[in-house]
């Protein structure tokens, strides 16, 4: 509404000062220009009133047809032993429902380390397949903690899609008034207000789509890690438990056994190199302590 109220009121003032200079068939009269302004401002809001209602707190359209609009997002932590084998179900599920990736991180193991892979995907999935895709992804390993959130963005796609109605009429009636208008004051107003609403359009129209894209394509987090032992599920009875914590003693002994084992075979090289440096270290020693004396024989005094 100030923005109307803002534009009108230039025009009239244009109107005006062409009047005062004595060019009265060069411009639109004040009068005129007023007149029309009413019938815009009445024109502009019984368009309006057509499609929705109009709040009376902010004056904002609110369309009657307008659907909810809800942002979801799913995060899933997984673990799995086959690390290959799960992250290929999860892409092919992706592309078989209809979404896409929107960002993909893998860390596989260095050279020297020991670690396991991971990788951390942020996946973009069709709304109405949400719930048989992550019942599908968390089916192809052991989901360790599973987040869900709904944001819901309603009230401000409403409000950006009123804004943008409201300018899209504002915009018709400046064109109209831009082929009324003679004088080249009041054209090159009416060109700095369009030039201001079609930028303004187009921030609204993006909005809009990246709305109605967050709303269509749900958001999926999967934090994939590769383990050589999934976790056990949390409510064990004694017996399980028992069984589950020998079992994974007698493992970690395995592991050690075996990391050292590996150590050991692998640093053969090394040991063979100091042996022999220290088999020919102790020969010399041994020789050198060897030709050395260790008792002196008195001399007899001479008669």
């Amino acid at each position: 509404m100030k923005k109307r109220a803002w534009i009108m009121a230039i025009l009239m003032a244009g109107a005006l000062a062409a009047g005062c200079g004595g060019a009265s068939k060069d411009t639109m009269s004040a009068a005129s220009v007023t007149e029309e302004a009413g019938a815009y401002e009445n024109e502009a809001w019984d368009d309006v009133a057509e499609d929705g209602a109009v709040t009376a707190e902010s004056g904002i359209e609110i369309p009657t047809n307008t659907s909810q609009k809800l942002i979801k997002t799913v995060t899933l932590n997984m673990e799995t032993r086959e690390f290959e084998t799960v992250l290929s179900g999860i892409q092919a599920k992706v592309t078989e429902t209809g979404g896409y990736t929107e960002t993909s991180e893998v860390n596989g193991t260095s050279y020297y380390g020991r670690g396991n892979r991971s990788a951390w995907l942020t996946l973009r999935i069709p709304a109405d397949k949400l719930d048989t895709f992550i019942t599908t992804v968390s089916g192809l390993g052991n989901v360790t903690s599973k987040s869900e959130s709904v944001d819901d963005i309603t009230l401000q796609y409403v409000d950006t899609e009123s804004h943008k109605q409201a300018l899209e009429t504002e915009q018709e009636r400046l064109l109209t008034l831009m082929e009324q208008a003679e004088n080249m004051d009041d054209i090159i107003k009416i060109e700095t207000r369009l030039s201001e609403i079609r930028y303004e359009l187009q921030r609204y129209e993006s909005t809009l789509r990246t709305y109605d894209n967050q709303v269509s394509y749900s958001t999926v987090n999967i934090s994939l890690y590769e383990v050589d032992r999934e976790s056990a599920p949390e409510k064990q009875s004694f017996a399980s438990e028992l069984k589950t914590r020998l079992a994974d003693n007698l493992y970690h002994i395995g592991q050690g056994l075996r990391s050292f084992a590996i150590w050991f075979l692998a640093s053969l090289p090394y040991i063979a190199i100091l042996a022999a440096a220290a088999f020919v270290i102790i020969k010399i020693v041994r020789k050198i302590v060897w030709k050395k004396p260790i008792f002196h024989k008195k001399e007899e005094p001479k008669e």
